[in-house]
Order: structure tokens, then sequence, then C-alpha cells
């Protein structure tokens, strides 16, 4: 089972972002992808985007790089709003807010009460920060704020109101600076994890390149590298494969540790055919599938295949063992 709850920032990823995808180098590191969200807005202007996840099973974590406002990122214009967090019921369970007052991003958990954390961060503009958020909602719920793997801000709330664990980010972007004119900033490689720190923890971005050693679902492979939700490879029969090669970012140049491999896809049950889906690594001519999921009938949705290790032989994943080919399998 994968411990991946959302991974990514392009507009199939994300509810909200359609015409604000930019290649702009500020705005995303290259060794993990090749564009960011970019906001460009007056400071009270609100531009928020969403990502919504599956309910998880643990402690959340949140992670992604901000680039702060252009402007005046280092003052607050009134009391604004950075991240929104709901549960399943659409109750919100916390926040990172700004504060006019001291300029600065705080923890806020919202549970019988809303409760403010104290908080040592102040944006500085044009400067770019790698963000981790941790909301952990049991008896109470506690959200932390976290910025290059710092503890900035954190709050704890009671919950005896029984609110449930997060499953949506809303990025409200609201009061970020202080200018009368617009400011721009920027997000991007966006992950949400079921209980494991995103402090750290990166992820390349890579996508379908060549059609590879199976090619039996309609559409094919022009149809799942277009980028377009609209067009789709189908399979109408269990066990058809489609696998392909990759292109894009590698990851940082000289890592040494890779912490697994995942395949990431949207998929939606037909009305007749196959009732699930999985992703799979093709290496040294062996195929290794992973337990299938069951998306959803209603609209796409994603569903995450997982490889911890080197499934040829259990061993830790390196540069030189990550595989060239991928695929998905219906079942």
């Amino acid at each position: 089972m994968s411990y991946i709850l959302h991974l990514g920032h392009q507009v199939t990823d994300l509810s909200g972002v359609t015409g604000l995808i930019s290649t702009d180098a500020a705005g995303f590191d290259p060794a993990y992808d090749v564009n960011a969200v970019k906001i460009t807005a007056s400071n009270s202007s609100s531009v928020p985007f969403t990502a919504t996840w599956a309910e998880p099973t643990g402690d959340v974590w949140i992670g992604f790089r901000y680039r702060a406002p252009s402007v005046s990122a280092n003052y607050i214009a009134q009391d604004g709003i950075f991240l929104e967090f709901y549960d399943a019921a659409n109750r919100q369970v916390g926040q990172i807010r700004t504060e006019r007052d001291d300029e600065k991003y705080r923890a806020m958990a919202m549970g019988d009460t809303n409760v403010d954390g104290a908080s040592s961060f102040v944006a500085a503009t044009n400067q770019t920060y790698w963000i981790d958020v941790k909301i952990a909602v049991g008896a109470d719920i506690t959200i932390q704020f976290h910025v290059d793997g710092v503890l900035h801000s954190s709050a704890t709330a009671a919950n005896t109101g029984g609110k449930g664990r997060p499953v949506r980010c809303v990025w409200r972007n609201l009061y970020l600076f202080d200018f009368y004119n617009p400011a721009t900033w920027y997000y991007a490689h966006i992950a949400v994890l079921d209980g494991v720190s995103t402090i750290g923890r990166r992820f390349a971005r890579r996508t379908p390149d060549l059609v590879g050693t199976y090619d039996a679902f309609s559409g094919g492979i022009d149809a799942i590298k277009d980028g377009d939700i609209a067009t789709r490879a189908a399979s109408d029969i269990a066990g058809q494969r489609l696998s392909f090669s990759l292109a894009g970012p590698t990851g940082p140049a000289g890592a040494t540790t890779i912490a697994g491999v995942h395949v990431k896809q949207l998929a939606q049950l037909g009305t007749a055919g196959p009732t699930g889906i999985a992703g799979f690594l093709r290496m040294g001519g062996v195929d290794y599938d992973a337990a299938p999921g069951t998306p959803s009938a209603d609209l796409p949705s994603p569903v995450y295949s997982s490889w911890d290790l080197n499934p040829a032989d259990s061993s830790p994943w390196t540069v030189a063992t990550l595989p060239s080919e991928a695929g998905i399998v219906s079942s």
C-alpha cells in the first residue's frame, strides 16, 4: 500500500490552476520538474487553488516549494491566509495564516476553539523556501509549520467535536505581502503523505515518452502523454498492459538516497470490463506489478503504486538501478 496521498502541481493534479502553469525558472527546481504554479495578484485578491486526497490513516504531511512574493513579502497588509485544511465533512481543522501586527506566518489549530501558535517566521521578498506542514487529528488537533526543515510555529486545540483528518488543502493566497501594486509568487513540487514526514523528501516527476514493450490499451501512449484529462487510454479486458519509457528530470546529481519509486495514474472505471488498475515496473525483461487499486466510477481519480525497494532483489534503490520502463496493467 502506498503512503502517497497526492503528488504534483499540474492542471490534472489540482483544482483552480488552469492558466497558472509557468516555465519561469524562478518558480521551480529543474532537478524535480519543468514548471510551477505562478500567481500574480494584488495583496487582497485571493487566488485560491486546491488539492484533494483520499482519507488518510495517519498524520498528514504536506510539503512544497514556495517562492515568496516579489514585492514587500516581509510586510503583511492585513491578517491573511496562506493555507487552509478541511476534513471530509468540509470542516476546517487548521490553517497557516499571516499576521499584520508582526508580519509572521503562524499555525492555527481549529477544533472546539481556534488556537493560534506563536511564530518566528517572516518571509523575505523573492526568497525560495521548502514548506512542510504536519496535521495530527485525534482527541486534539495539532498543526505544525516547518520552513526549510525548521519548526517555526505549532498550535493544538481540543477536538471533542470529532473533526476528522484533513483530505483537502486550499492555498488561499490572501494578504501575503503589503504593496499597492501586484506581486508574483510561485508554488511547485507539491506532495501529501500519509504518516510519513515530507521534510527533506523530494519527488522528481518523470512522464511517459515512447511506447514500450506493451501497447494493449486503446488510445495508447499518445492519449496519456498529452496532459489532457479528456483523452484517455482504455482497457476492456483484464490483464492488458501499456508500458513506456520515461522522460524528464531525474533528481539532483549525486543523490545517494532514493526512498522509493512511484507510479501515479488518473483512472476511471467504465460501465463494464476491468475493475482495477495498477502500476508496474519492467526491469531486466521482468514485470513487477503493484497491488491494484480501484478508481472511482464517477470521475478520474488518482491511483498510486509504490516500491520502497528494488523489487528485483529487495535492495535499496540507486541511480543505476532505477527503472527505464514503467506501465499500467488492468485487473
